[in-house]
């Protein structure tokens, strides 16, 4: 909205002000420079600037960026039924005086509950078919949420972040022409030619998140995006399934793809195709602590054996990694199935290896954890996130069978959470004997500021880290460096 010519006198004054050097009035700037300023405000805090003057008034409705967040239009002191419902008139009068054909972004976070169709009145009037960032997260939904057919061919959206625990209900045509990031949290697919529809509708994606998603409906589907660089996989048996679930397929062509990372229990076949490309990945896979099975030894170890061979078949499918980050359970799994550890791949380009857990340390002597040393011949890094042992009777695992990296190129290796037992003594001791050309060994101990028994624990680790440093090396080179990180 365009508005009024300043009268000769308020003109001539403004001059008198440029010339003397008084900073120019946030009034004299261009229409587009304030809108611009408008939008990165709070939605809330743009709106209240229409008070300011009549000049004033009508500009916010021009903001490119409306922000709608249930939990920060809360007032404390209210019942909780009043808060949300001061929340919905506010995002429906906003709906209704905002011109929404400017918004490049949208964000709205709220729980649906019995107003689908209100929320589904905002989706339509709110996305507009130029709109370019995308942020849904919704909670507390009874029925599918119905989305405008124009933002499934829009040419500008370039991210889309979509959060709820429902249905995804996808038109026949779908075609994201600029759509670069897409993060899918805890959505179920509707069925597989939809699913499929969805993904190669994207032909320009570059990073993909699929967080917790229900693949129920679907059997197999394929990911193929040419510019695809990064995809993050976060997947989880369906509880609601009571273990009837039926293992889905998904096919991933990655010819540029740089990073994968994986987590959760293996519900899902995943195959990685054309992968020569990745060089990063993290494969944080568990076992899925079912209360049915845990008492079964049989089930145990056949559940092991399955993680054995679903990790083993994305090493192969890995073979040019520079980073790798693995968990506790990736390494028992791969040393249950021993037959498969003589096929398992070299990685001649791996240069770091992280191992992590989620609160357990790791046994130095297991074959899997051992056989990835030896077929990574130039690693440098080692890391263990959760701190490392080993028993005094598996001494000779590595003594007797030094792995090649440890001889000409391992330079760093760092554990944290270091409690300081007797296993994990050992540990340091035969990594300190096996690692000729060393540098730098960094161990990290963690306190509580507000423990009193840490106080004791700590004194006790000082004398322990004494200790560690009268230990030999077999790196003349090697400096110890031993840290303690106070939490709180």
């Amino acid at each position: 909205m365009g508005r009024k010519k300043k009268s000769k006198k308020q003109r001539k004054g403004e001059g008198n002000s440029y010339e003397s050097g008084m900073v120019m009035n946030i009034c004299d700037l261009p229409d587009p420079i304030l809108y611009h300023i408008l939008s990165s405000l709070p939605t809330k805090d743009a709106i209240r600037t229409s008070v300011l003057s009549k000049m004033w008034e009508h500009l916010w409705k021009n903001i490119s960026k409306i922000e709608l967040r249930e939990n920060y239009h809360s007032y404390p002191e209210q019942p909780e039924p009043v808060k949300r419902q001061k929340f919905m008139d506010f995002a429906t009068k906003l709906l209704r005086d905002c011109d929404c054909s400017n918004l490049k972004k949208f964000d709205l976070i709220c729980s649906v509950d019995e107003n689908a169709s209100q929320v589904n009145q905002w989706l339509c009037g709110f996305i507009n078919p130029e709109i370019e960032e995308l942020s849904l997260h919704f909670e507390d939904i009874w029925e599918p949420l119905v989305f405008p057919d124009h933002l499934f061919t829009c040419a500008t959206l370039t991210q889309f972040d979509l959060r709820m625990k429902h249905i995804f209900k996808l038109p026949s045509s779908i075609h994201f022409q600029s759509l670069r990031m897409l993060r899918l949290v805890s959505v179920i697919f509707p069925d597989s030619s939809s699913t499929q529809n969805l993904f190669s509708g994207c032909p320009a994606l570059e990073e993909l998140a699929l967080i917790y998603c229900n693949l129920k409906n679907v059997k197999a589907f394929f990911i193929s995006s040419p510019l695809l660089q990064t995809i993050d996989i976060v997947d989880k048996e369906d509880e609601e399934d009571d273990g009837l679930n039926v293992s889905k397929k998904v096919v991933i062509f990655g010819t540029n793809l740089t990073s994968f990372n994986y987590s959760g229990d293996f519900p899902n076949e995943y195959s990685l195709c054309d992968s020569a490309s990745v060089i990063n990945a993290s494969i944080m896979v568990q076992v899925p602590p079912s209360p049915n099975c845990w008492d079964d030894e049989c089930m145990i170890y056949s559940r092991l054996l399955d993680l054995g061979r679903f990790v083993f078949k994305l090493l192969r499918e890995l073979p040019n990694l520079e980073w790798l980050t693995i968990s506790d359970d990736f390494v028992l799994a791969l040393s249950r199935t021993r037959l498969l550890l003589k096929y398992l791949p070299f990685f001649p380009n791996l240069v770091e290896l992280n191992f992590s857990s989620i609160d357990e340390s790791i046994d130095l002597s297991y074959p899997g954890l051992l056989a990835m040393f030896h077929n990574s011949p130039n690693l440098e890094v080692i890391r263990f996130v959760k701190g490392v042992f080993l028993p005094k009777d598996d001494a000779t695992c590595i003594l007797d069978c030094i792995p090649m990296c440890f001889s000409t190129d391992l330079k760093l290796i760092e554990i944290s959470g270091f409690d300081g037992e007797e296993e994990e003594l050992f540990a340091i001791k035969v990594l300190l004997q096996s690692a000729s050309v060393l540098s730098k060994l960094i161990i990290r101990s963690y306190f509580f500021r507000y423990n009193g028994d840490d106080i004791d624990r700590g004194e006790r680790l000082d004398k322990l880290h004494q200790q560690i440093l009268r230990y030999p090396r077999r790196s003349m080179d090697c400096e110890i460096d031993v840290e303690h990180i106070v939490i709180g």
